[in-house]
């Protein structure tokens, strides 16, 4: 029965092949049906013991990614059907964008349950090779440049993860995730080994210094790609952190992750204010969010449990952001902040669902974002004392007042950007309803505490 752990990987990667395939064209059931089994599937591996074997790693942790990583997912593939559709202007076509996003979902998933860092590094860099093209999906100039910049900036941090994995196993003698977890190596060269891993899959995740791909990458790309961007691929790269620091918990490597996260977060937050499009302004959201995860990951204890918290708060409620702001694209024909006026009027649902995304994935209460940077808070005040919490507690309020004053001006503020009607009439209701579900999902998150801590 080993091969029910594998289950999900085996669904996304049967759907990718049949939609490849020329002469079948219902591409999109294919994917709707592989997203919803793949689901399914992840849960049903969640009630399964942890197994570990000299291929798969598969505990609370990746049960926790497994669904996270499924049931946006599903989301996506319902939202792009309609979306993608209506691009008039597409790189490729539909079979061959729903083949690159069923592979993409394949390799987040496998990167997930691999044991051995070796093979985890290749998933993470598989996930380049299949998203690449899909941030260049509307197939204009700036989507292109933004494609080329997040294959060459991703791919030098994904060197440095390719020399740290070679470090690692100069030090250990081996690859082995579960031998390392046991083992802990505190050794020089594997201490060296898991900075530079911080480093090379801290670009993958957004965080400073290497996260400038990350603004480019999601203003240019359609609204459900950048959905799955903010939301799964960049806490995939996270999980990677996360191993590597459990398998070497060396302090002066758990220091360099919260010093790079803080940074993370201190940038993101003044960054919010300067922002001119609102796809921009959520994916400087992200990189704050991503930021104050690494420091939960870097302090563990509760700060970890709250890192764990945030990630899947984050997932839903920036899912459903970004790809409501798809539908204030489609309204207004327009990215930028300035000449969004007035959404309540024109298009109220989304409208409204909009403002109360913004409200989650900064951390608004009761959202589980809240909960997690609770808990980091806590144990950056045990481990770092009063000064530096406050300094991270002031920039998470900057954060949170440079998202929602923006975006409450463009929902609630009087202005003629377009007649006045029923505009979510003119949007398909399923996708409206994934972003709703999806906001519930993050905050139900709060509720599911107990469950992620026994997890974990």
């Amino acid at each position: 029965m080993e091969w029910i752990y594998i289950l999900p990987v085996l669904i996304t990667g049967g759907a990718s092949l049949l939609c490849i395939l020329p002469f079948l064209k219902f591409e999109e059931d294919i994917s709707v049906a592989a997203s919803i089994l793949a689901l399914a599937s992840s849960i049903y591996v969640a009630t399964l013991p942890d197994h570990v074997n000299a291929f798969m790693h598969v505990d609370g942790l990746s049960k926790i990614f497994l669904i996270m990583i499924s049931a946006i997912y599903v989301g996506v593939v319902i939202f792009s059907i309609d979306y993608i559709a209506h691009i008039e202007n597409k790189l490729f076509q539909m079979n061959f964008y729903f083949f690159l996003l069923n592979l993409f979902v394949l390799t987040m998933l496998f990167t997930v349950i691999v044991d051995n860092i070796g093979l985890m590094w290749v998933g993470v860099e598989a996930t380049t090779l299949a998203s690449a093209l899909l941030i260049a999906t509307e197939n204009e100039e700036a989507a292109i440049e933004a494609t080329w910049r997040y294959i060459i900036i991703v791919s030098a941090g994904l060197v440095v993860s390719l020399i740290a994995t070679i470090f690692i196993y100069a030090g250990t003698g081996t690859l082995s995730l579960s031998k390392l977890l046991a083992a802990h190596p505190t050794s020089q060269i594997v201490a060296v080994g898991a900075i530079l891993a911080v480093v090379g899959y801290g670009t993958k995740a957004g965080i400073f210094p290497m996260h400038t791909w990350l603004p480019d990458a999601h203003g240019r790309a359609p609204a459900p790609v950048s959905a799955i961007f903010s939301a799964v691929l960049l806490p995939v790269a996270l999980f990677s952190i996360v191993r590597i620091i459990g398998a070497a918990p060396i302090l002066g490597v758990q220091d360099f992750a919260f010093w790079l996260g803080f940074l993370s977060v201190a940038i993101a937050s003044l960054m919010t204010f300067s922002q001119r499009q609102y796809k921009r302004l959520f994916a400087y959201s992200s990189i704050e969010n991503m930021g104050i995860a690494l420091i939960g990951i870097s302090v563990g204890g509760y700060g970890f449990v709250g890192a764990i918290v945030i990630i899947v708060a984050h997932a839903f409620a920036k899912s459903a952001t970004f790809l409501l702001s798809g539908n204030v694209l489609a309204a207004y024909k327009t990215p930028f902040i300035s000449e969004v006026k007035g959404a309540y009027k024109k298009i109220p649902l989304t409208a409204y669902l909009f403002s109360i995304g913004a409200l989650a994935v900064t951390g608004a209460p009761p959202f589980g974002s809240f909960l997690g940077e609770l808990l980091i808070l806590a144990q950056v005040l045990k481990s770092f004392g009063i000064v530096w919490t406050v300094v991270l507690s002031t920039f998470i309020v900057i954060a949170f007042l440079g998202v929602n004053y923006r975006v409450a001006r463009m929902v609630f503020s009087e202005g003629s950007s377009g007649s006045e009607s029923d505009g979510d009439a003119d949007h398909v209701k399923s996708p409206v309803a994934v972003a709703a579900i999806n906001l519930a999902l993050a905050l139900l998150t709060t509720f599911a505490l107990p469950v992620i801590y026994k997890m974990l």
